[in-house]
């Protein structure tokens, strides 16, 4: 699959999730996450996934990658995104599974999904959106696991996050 089919697949079933999980989630007054904690929360999460998920976990970034995005108070802000990847495991539905009892125990909202692939091997997937990330897709096969995440939107300029 080329990485432009496998981001525009990801991306669809990251609205997929979040539009079927936005109806569970609560906007908390006009209060305003700073982007260091937007950040933070999201590395938080992504780490402790990688941990229930085993298995050598490689960044497709040096980081999180920060780019500019509007509050809901409609201030500037920063959002950040952090790809993983990691070989599969042998039991791919067993790992997914694992993930979302994890996720569900920390109070995410999750929709988890198996679909057999052109290729022949089943995809096992869980998603998550707008409680502590904006949204984070785990997928798993035979042959690979990923993490595709973006963080929530938090108050700060985008130029104090990245590297000039």
């Amino acid at each position: 699959m080329t990485s432009h089919i496998r981001r525009a697949t990801t991306a669809a079933l990251i609205l997929t999730v979040a539009f079927a999980t936005s109806a569970c989630t609560t906007t908390k007054g006009t209060s305003t996450l700073d982007a260091k904690h937007a950040s933070e929360q999201m590395q938080s999460l992504v780490r402790d996934t990688m941990e229930v998920a085993g298995g050598k976990w490689t960044s497709a970034s040096n980081g999180p990658a920060a780019d500019p995005c509007t509050t809901p108070d409609g201030g500037k802000g920063v959002w950040f995104s952090w790809d993983q990847d990691a070989a599969g495991p042998s039991d791919p539905e067993a790992v997914m599974q694992r993930v979302d009892r994890a996720w569900r125990d920390k109070g995410l909202a999750t929709r988890t999904q198996s679909v057999k692939r052109a290729d022949g091997l089943t995809l096992h997937r869980v998603g998550s959106a707008g409680r502590e990330v904006d949204s984070i897709q785990f997928n798993a096969t035979t042959g690979r696991m990923s993490i595709n995440v973006e963080s929530l939107c938090g108050s700060g300029d985008v130029d104090d996050f990245t590297q000039h």
